[in-house]
């Protein structure tokens, strides 16, 4: 047991602090959170695995939204969920009757938190314009949404034919964004809701079919040209050296936290990359740290980042 407890006393030096005593017949370690601390932390450094923490979260009824905990709140963590290698001690010695065997857990180390290609085109972008080498067109059935396997007409705008095989985006615009802080223009927030691959001609349109469809797919939406996008494991990157804000929120959300997207007022002019980090600041009065962003998609002038940590709600206007 000695060694046990010397074993996890090492590990708590990570964000959190851990209650000396085990609940031994519930099965559950207790912790107390310290400031900082989030689910997504907490399951990542004790379990090994970020996406564990709904089942953390079923285990502490008393946690209402997994957003918002507090320093000095009790936790409790059940042990089946506990990611280590355990070798537990054999049966004491002169006992008459055999003890219950034991064998060695073997446990794969933590495997970091990749951002899929199909989360990244489907957070979109600002862009000064909308992006267009024609529209979804109509259905064969006369639907307006539609979704994946169903299948579309398509326009092209130069009249071109393209090959079978070939695919497009589907793009949706959600209109202006609007600088929280200057009021300028910075362009339209534009998400990708979808991917259409071409089957050939039919009723004189192009006949394809939805391949992916992230969001639903409406009829008359723009359809851009397709070009590969590849995944990348999100790790603690370096920090942005540069200063900027928090101006939109995917599907215009007012209130943000953990997992949800945003999008900043810095590109790859001011050194912006996917993989760098970055410290929300509240926008307002008291200016203090509310949380953490990764970026995941970075333009000129404008990055989408995923909010990793949230003290509280993020809001446009926040800062970094």
């Amino acid at each position: 047991m000695k060694g046990l407890k010397g074993f996890m006393a090492g590990v708590f030096i990570i964000g959190l602090m851990a209650s000396p005593l085990l609940a031994g017949e519930g099965g559950y370690e207790d912790y107390t959170i310290k400031k900082g601390d989030t689910l997504w932390d907490i399951t990542g450094e004790r379990l090994s695995d970020s996406f564990l923490w709904p089942k953390v979260w079923k285990e502490n009824p008393g946690i209402k939204n997994p957003d918002l905990i507090y320093p000095g709140q009790k936790i409790r963590i059940p042990l089946y969920l506990m990611q280590k290698q355990v070798e537990l001690p054999p049966p004491a010695a002169g006992t008459t009757e055999p003890g219950p065997s034991y064998e060695k857990i073997e446990i794969s180390p933590r495997q970091p938190f990749v951002v899929k290609a199909d989360l990244m085109a489907a957070s979109g972008f600002i862009s000064r314009e909308i992006p267009s080498v024609g529209k979804v067109a109509a259905t064969p059935t006369g639907r307006t949404i539609i979704g994946r396997d169903d299948i579309v007409y398509l326009s092209i705008n130069d009249g071109g034919v393209p090959a079978e095989g070939s695919r497009f985006y589907t793009l949706r615009s959600y209109g202006e964004v609007k600088h929280p802080k200057t009021g300028e223009t910075l362009g339209n927030l534009v998400e990708i809701t979808g991917v259409v691959k071409v089957l050939g001609k039919e009723a004189g349109y192009l006949k394809a079919t939805v391949e992916k469809s992230f969001t639903d797919i409406e009829v008359g939406e723009n359809i851009d040209r397709y070009y590969p996008i590849e995944s990348f494991p999100l790790l603690k990157g370096k920090a942005l050296d540069v200063h900027g804000t928090i101006v939109e929120a995917r599907h215009l959300r007012l209130l943000n936290g953990m997992y949800d997207l945003v999008y900043i007022d810095r590109g790859t002019l001011d050194g912006v990359k996917p993989g760098r980090s970055f410290t929300i600041l509240s926008g307002e009065s008291p200016h203090r740290p509310i949380g953490r962003a990764h970026v995941i998609s970075a333009g000129k002038t404008t990055a989408v980042a995923m909010v990793t940590t949230s003290e509280i709600e993020i809001n446009r206007g926040d800062y970094f």
